[in-house]
C-alpha cells in the first residue's frame, strides 16, 4: 500500500510539471495537508475567487466548501478545464483573462466574501497591492514565495518591512498561515514558500487606500533617507512633528497609523 500511495503521489508530481509554464510562474501545490490547513481558513458556505486555480489542488476542495467559487485562470488549458465543469456545476463560474485585468470587475460581480489563491510568483507584488485595495467581509488566504510573505507580515523596524507591509493593513489584521519547503509543488520553485491570512480589522480607515498607496510610494522610494528627506518640498520637518512624527525616522520605522498621518496631512497640503 506504501509503494502504490508513493507511486501515486510521484506520477502526480511528474504530471504537474509537465504542465507548468515557466512564464507564467506556474508551481502546483501538491501537499494534501498544506490544501487542507488553507481550505479550512474559510468558512463552510462562504463565497469565495479563487486566483489562479491551475489543475485545481485548492479548487476541487474549495468546491466541497464554499456556497459559490468564481475562478481567474489565465492559461488556455485550465481555464477550458474549468470551464467545462462549471457547466456542469452552478456553483462555479470562470473568468478566463489575465487576474491583473480582470479582478476589479469580478470583484463587482461577485461581491466574494473571500480570496484564495497561490499566486503567481512574477506578479505577486503588484497583485497583492491591487487585493490590498479591496475590502472584503471574510479576508483572504494567499500564498506567496516566504521572502514576500515575510515583507508582507513584517512589522515597522524590520529590514524587510516596506510599502507592502503598510497596505495590506489598511482594511486587514495580518499573520502567518503556514511556510512549505520547495518539495510541496511541483515542480518544486528554487524558495520556500508561505500562506499568508489577512482577516478585517473591522476599523475605519482614515484615508483613502489610493491616497495611502501614492504616499507609501514617495515615501519608500528611498529607503535609506528619512521621511522627510523623502517628502521636501511636500512637507517641512515641522509639519511632521505637528502630527507626531519624527521627520529623522527613516520609513520602515513607521506603523500603518503613522502612514495614515502622513496621507493625510498631503491631502490637506493638495
Amino acid at each position: 500500500m506504501i509503494g502504490a500511495v508513493i507511486g501515486y503521489a510521484s506520477a502526480m508530481s511528474s504530471h504537474l510539471e509537465q504542465q507548468a509554464k515557466k512564464s507564467l510562474g506556474q508551481h502546483f501545490l501538491r501537499d494534501f495537508s498544506a490544501i487542507r490547513r488553507i481550505v479550512s481558513a474559510i468558512p463552510e458556505g462562504a463565497t469565495a475567487i479563487e486566483i489562479g486555480p491551475g489543475p485545481g489542488a485548492l479548487t476541487e476542495s474549495l468546491l466541497k466548501r464554499v456556497s459559490h467559487l468564481t475562478v481567474i485562470e489565465m492559461d488556455n488549458r485550465f481555464a477550458a478545464q474549468w470551464q467545462g465543469e462549471a457547466e456542469e456545476n452552478p456553483a462555479l463560474s470562470v473568468i478566463h483573462g489575465d487576474v491583473m485585468q480582470e479582478l476589479d470587475g469580478a470583484i463587482v460581480s461577485c461581491a466574494p466574501q473571500w480570496i484564495a489563491g497561490n499566486l503567481p510568483y512574477n506578479i505577486s507584488g503588484p497583485l497583492t497591492a491591487k487585493l490590498a485595495g479591496f475590502s472584503l467581509s471574510g479576508g483572504m488566504v494567499l500564498m506567496y514565495q516566504r521572502e514576500v510573505a515575510e515583507r508582507i507580515a513584517s512589522e515597522p523596524g524590520s529590514k524587510v518591512y516596506g510599502g507592502l507591509s503598510v497596505l495590506v493593513r489598511h482594511y486587514y489584521d495580518v499573520r502567518r498561515l503556514l511556510t512549505l519547503p520547495p518539495g510541496a509543488f511541483s515542480p518544486p520553485p528554487k524558495v520556500h514558500s508561505a500562506v499568508i491570512l489577512m482577516t478585517p480589522h473591522g476599523k475605519t480607515p482614515p484615508c483613502s487606500y489610493e491616497s495611502l498607496q501614492k504616499a507609501v510610494r514617495q515615501g519608500f522610494a528611498h529607503r535609506r533617507k528619512t521621511i522627510a528627506n523623502n517628502f521636501r518640498g511636500d512637507l517641512s520637518a515641522e509639519q511632521f512633528e505637528s502630527i507626531g512624527i519624527d521627520p529623522r525616522k527613516r520609513p520602515e520605522q513607521l506603523d500603518y497609523d503613522a502612514w495614515s498621518r502622513i496621507t493625510l496631512a498631503l491631502s490637506r497640503r493638495d
